[in-house]
């Protein structure tokens, strides 16, 4: 072979490279750039799942104080509504209290208007033996001075 084919075969084999050169060059810059993009979507999903765990953690804790008030919410009702109960249960036997307490003021005055009518009887009566009594002491004294 000649030495000229050999020269040329050598520049065709030199360009052959360094196009197979350039194209990985072009192939290992285009996959950094990639790795490059994926590292900076794998550092934002990072943080936004951090930002997500730490709203979770805070709903969580919101949550639990919500639980919370509501169970003390309904124990208050539940003691209220005891309490409720037995003032309910206090107004019916006071208001019982209360009727009968007027049914005994209501007897009383009646014994008290009954004793009031028998104290003028006999008052009357008094009135007209003491009539009586003086009239026979006067009729004494006239008898007893003739």
């Amino acid at each position: 072979m000649p030495s000229r084919t050999l020269t040329l075969l050598n520049a065709i084999g030199c360009l052959a490279l360094t196009a197979l050169v350039v194209a990985h060059w072009r192939r290992e810059r285009l996959l950094d750039h990639q790795l490059t993009t994926l590292r900076t979507e794998l550092s934002a999903a990072s943080h936004k799942a951090e930002e997500e765990a730490e709203h979770r953690a805070a709903l969580e804790r919101d949550i639990a104080a919500l639980k919370q008030a509501i169970e003390a919410t309904q124990q208050a009702a539940e003691s209220s509504a005891t309490a409720l109960a037995g003032k309910d249960e206090l107004a019916t036997r006071l208001q019982a209290e209360l009727a009968a307490a007027r049914e005994q003021l209501t007897a009383w005055q009646t014994a008290i208007q009954q004793r009031d009518d028998r104290i003028l009887s006999l008052d009357a009566e008094l009135a007209a033996t003491r009539e009586r009594l003086d009239q026979a002491v006067a009729n004494l004294r006239k008898a007893a001075s003739r």
